[in-house]
């Protein structure tokens, strides 16, 4: 197959997006900001129309990646394959990972990450890592098995000296384990905010996270997905700043006992705050939705904004915010 889409929102975006950043103290306090922060910046194309993502007639893709080698990798879930790689030279597109259990299948894909030109993809349903390659005498990726993680997870991203960094499983009681390269457990790290409500314990069913590691392995942020908190971490998992915002939700938490005798954390009603998280070495960008509904399948169509936290100037202000549509990417 092929397609040549205009892409002009992609660099646009990543050129026209400017750095922030917040106070750095090594301390769980959580510093606090607001959408007034942020410069607004729209991404016009030549004759002066904002784009918007359903212009580049991408469908509806959960995650958009940006590879330096000049590709997009898609997670569209397709029954052809669920991710989709867009040659931007040629046009080309390949459609890879199928659904179901053999060695190059993931039954549900669920994260997708760029690392040193290969794209990485998890499964949480089989624990499965795979990463695509990049073939040497021509421009195709082909599937590769990295491991099965020794213990279930949320979310899972390459980190440094051949590791994983994933998010913990609820059952687990911890916030992130880190992972050799077999999928055993080395460690476990982080922490959670406080939740201010009497019986209820913060665990990574509140705490549900998209995480991201820059590429030269010095930070990582974990922004909530129903919760007004995002954690930057340093190379060595150091809560470096909590930061806290941006309208002052207030969530209203309950807990209920499953029938195997589980307690489990739960909203209503629930908030989705943050979706998607990138970076790369100066900067790392978060979608922001912000509402309240009844139940996720009451979003449909939300226009959020990408905010954009600079690593390391921890003594400004957050100063930059673009309006998108679905889902965003970069770097």
């Amino acid at each position: 197959m092929n397609i040549k889409p205009s892409f002009a929102l992609t660099s646009a975006v990543l050129l026209g997006l400017l750095s922030a950043a917040c106070n750095r103290n090594n301390q769980d306090t959580a510093a606090t900001f607001t959408l007034d922060s942020f410069e607004q910046i729209a991404v016009p194309d030549n004759a002066g129309t904002p784009y918007r993502n359903d212009s580049l007639f991408l469908g509806s893709p959960r995650t958009i990646r940006f590879h330096p080698d000049g590709y997009l990798a898609l997670l569209d879930r397709t029954e052809t394959g669920q991710v989709t790689v867009i040659d931007l030279e040629n046009g080309d597109v390949q459609y890879l990972i199928k659904r179901g259990r053999g060695p190059e299948e993931v039954i549900s894909v669920r994260d997708l990450v760029i690392r040193n030109k290969e794209i990485w993809i998890s499964g949480m349903m089989d624990q499965k890592i795979l990463k695509l390659v990049p073939e040497k005498a021509r421009r195709e990726f082909s599937p590769q098995a990295v491991c099965t993680a020794g213990e279930q997870f949320l979310r899972a991203v390459p980190f440094a000296e051949g590791r994983l960094l994933t998010l913990a499983s609820v059952s687990s009681g911890d916030r992130f384990h880190l992972l050799d390269g077999k999928g055993a457990v080395r460690d476990t790290t982080g922490s959670f905010p406080a939740v201010d409500q009497p019986g209820i314990t913060p665990d990574n069913a509140v705490c549900q996270s998209d995480i991201t590691v820059s590429p030269d392995n010095r930070h990582v942020a974990a922004a909530c997905q129903s919760l007004e908190y995002i954690d930057i971490y340093d190379g060595e998992m150091n809560l470096q700043k909590r930061l806290q915002g941006p309208q002052g939700f207030e969530p209203s938490l309950k807990s209920r006992e499953t029938e195997m005798g589980v307690r489990i954390h739960y909203q209503d009603p629930l908030c989705l705050v943050y979706s998607d998280i990138v970076s790369d070495n100066r900067q790392f960008m978060v979608g922001y939705i912000g509402v309240r509904v009844k139940s996720e399948s009451d979003l449909g169509e939300t226009i959020g904004t990408v905010l954009s936290f600079d690593w390391l100037s921890y003594n400004r202000s957050p100063s930059s915010v673009v309006g998108y549509s679905g889902a965003f990417g970069g770097f």
